[in-house]
């Protein structure tokens, strides 16, 4: 399909989910017409039918110019050519109310009053980034698929930095075994998941915003008003040796969760955060698979100290959460 096909095609589903959305839940896409949802974008391997009218959960958007959505059918997840989520076409129940300054008592921002902290100078993003950022959810309420997390270890496996870890893991050589622990890792059989809450937040939901340990996913959230800047945790200043140590807060109607502490290292290569969790996993957690905590530490990773916590919080055994720290190392290479 040519570029001029696309756009018309694009704009005419628009004008149709337009007049659908306003009864639409959040998070969601309408249907204009009957579509075909596919395995990949531009994919010919068909999930499922879509009915014309009928709203399907919105997971996340990307493809080629970030025209698919990815949507949750009956069958299974699929994408498909969409114009605008039904949460950005249908229109606002009231007019928002003054932006309220974040203070830790229990009001919920409706905007920001400061500058955002990377709204002068964002991070530059990486191919590897802006692959882990289509992953996100389009959502507060959704993770990362296990499909996804997969499919990203697949493609980074030859990288030497996850093949240190799975050496240190004793798991070199197969490719599709070592694929399959890596995702099993970072992707229980629960709802939740460690790749979502390190890279893009969870939790939205409840008084405290869960994990968002990555520098690209907050400076997206704060470009999108989605989070706002509330001041660093300590006095001197936001960035210590590295990390950013400040407070944020979600911004209504995506959260009224708050972080008091928020700590985020200013490299953030999402392959090396992966490699080096992992290796903290097989130095700092029990083999026989019980609840624990450690500061992890390598010389070779550089002087950054990481804590990991290890346990069942995402349905199996495997990594909890992982977030810079300058407590003293009880665990290393």
């Amino acid at each position: 399909m040519g570029v001029l096909a696309t756009l018309l095609l694009g704009t005419r589903v628009a004008a149709i989910a337009a007049m659908l959305a306003a009864d639409a839940p959040p998070g969601s896409y309408v249907v204009g017409q009957p579509v075909d949802a596919v395995e990949q974008p531009e994919s010919k391997t068909v999930v499922d039918r879509l009915e014309r009218g009928k709203s399907y959960p919105l997971l996340k958007r990307g493809g080629p110019g970030g025209a698919w959505c990815k949507l949750e059918t009956p069958k299974g997840e699929g994408w498909v050519l969409c114009a605008r989520a039904a949460e950005e076409v249908a229109p606002a129940a009231a007019k928002p109310q003054s932006p309220v300054r974040w203070s830790g008592n229990g009001k919920c921002a409706t905007a920001c009053e400061v500058e955002g902290l990377f709204a002068r100078a964002p991070p530059q993003l990486t191919a590897a980034d802006r692959e882990v950022l289509q992953m996100c959810p389009a959502r507060p309420d959704a993770s990362v698929s296990r499909g996804d997390v997969q499919r990203f270890f697949e493609a980074h496996l030859d990288d030497p930095r996850l093949e240190k870890a799975l050496s240190a893991a004793g798991r070199p050589g197969d490719r599709e075994a070592a694929v399959e622990w890596l995702t099993s890792l970072w992707v229980g059989s629960g709802p939740r998941n460690a790749f979502t809450h390190v890279f893009c937040g969870d939790d939205w939901g409840r008084e405290s915003i869960g994990g968002l340990h990555w520098l690209p996913r907050y400076a997206q959230l704060e470009s999108e008003h989605k989070v706002c800047y509330a001041g660093p945790v300590r006095r001197g200043g936001v960035l210590w040796d590295g990390v950013y140590l400040f407070k944020f807060t979600g911004v209504m109607p995506w959260s009224c969760a708050v972080k008091e502490v928020g700590g985020i290292t200013v490299q953030h290569d999402p392959v090396t955060i992966v490699a080096v969790a992992t290796r903290a996993f097989v130095r700092c957690c029990p083999r026989s698979g019980k609840t624990a905590v450690g500061v992890y530490a390598a010389s070779d990773v550089g002087h950054q100290r990481w804590r990991i916590a290890c346990g069942t919080r995402n349905g199996t055994y495997g990594i909890a959460t992982f977030y810079p720290v300058d407590d003293t190392p009880t665990c290393g290479e």
